[in-house]
């Protein structure tokens, strides 16, 4: 079965060149952020290889793994708006740029 499903990048390509940013609802995002800075998603799929690598990896995390994987996303997809949130967010460093991969190894 060869399932055809669209890339993220193909679902955000309409806004993926922002001409300006809304200060008002960034400030308000970055409140949010730094409030709860947890994002929570419904896959079984995901779930399900996670899970199966955090078995079999020691010391495997599936919190900095996402991260990761999402923000490397965001930042290809809206780069702009991801460095001025990394501007904005108060002593938060990207999980995309810490070291994780000895964790996995």
């Amino acid at each position: 079965m060869n399932e055809s499903r669209p890339t993220p990048s193909k679902l955000v390509r309409k806004r993926e060149n922002l001409k300006s940013v809304d200060e008002r609802l960034f400030k308000e995002a970055v409140r949010i952020a730094e409030k709860q800075p947890r994002i929570a998603f419904y896959s079984p799929v995901s779930s399900c290889i996670l899970n199966y690598w955090k078995n079999v990896v020691p010391r495997f995390s599936i919190s900095e793994f996402l991260a990761q994987l999402v923000e490397y996303e965001l930042a290809k997809i809206w780069p702009q708006l991801y460095n001025k949130a990394l501007k904005n967010l108060k002593g938060r460093r990207s999980r995309s740029s810490k070291k994780t991969a000895s964790k996995r190894e």
